[in-house]
Formats: C-alpha cells, structure tokens, sequence
C-alpha cells in the first residue's frame, strides 16, 4: 500500500447535516470507485452546538471532482429539494 500523496490536492463535493444524505453520497462514491476523505465541522454561533448540528463534508481528489458531481448529481439531485445537501462548485483559486 502507498503512503500519503502530500501534494494530493482535495475539494469539497457534498456537504450536508443530513446524516442520511451523507450515507447516500458516500454509497455512491464508494460504489464508483472514487476514493474519499469525510470531515465533520461544527456549525458556531447562538444557538447552535457541535454534537447537535455536525456539518459533514465529503472531499476526492481534484482530479476526480467532475466524475464525482455528476454521480452525486444523478443521485441526489432531486433529493435536494427535501433535504439540506449540496452539492460543492470548486471556485478557481
């Protein structure tokens, strides 16, 4: 097994509270092949706690970022409208 690429550059796909959606976006990724990394970040302010409302997003290699959207975008497209998922647009850096 090879160790870790440090110049693998990494980009947000999906990120969602949902915990079902991610369950689905990382079914599909899996089920495609695409290799990923899944963060939890905590939404902050009034009102608002990190064990209660986990932000999770869902990261590939930015060489895969265009096969990855278009799968998630098949599955969960239509899924948006009821859950809080969305699909990450990489901005040009």
């Amino acid at each position: 097994m090879a160790g870790p690429n440090p110049t693998l550059k990494l980009v947000v796909v999906f990120e969602s509270a949902d915990p079902i959606a991610l369950g689905i976006a990382k079914s599909a990724l899996e089920d495609a092949g695409i290799e990923f990394a899944e963060t939890d970040e905590a939404l902050t302010g009034y009102g608002f706690s990190p064990i209660i409302n986990p932000v999770g997003k869902i990261q590939v290699a930015q060489a895969r970022e265009n096969e990855a959207l278009e799968i998630l975008k098949d599955l969960l497209g239509a899924a948006d409208a009821e859950t809080d998922g969305t699909l990450s647009e990489s901005a040009p850096e």
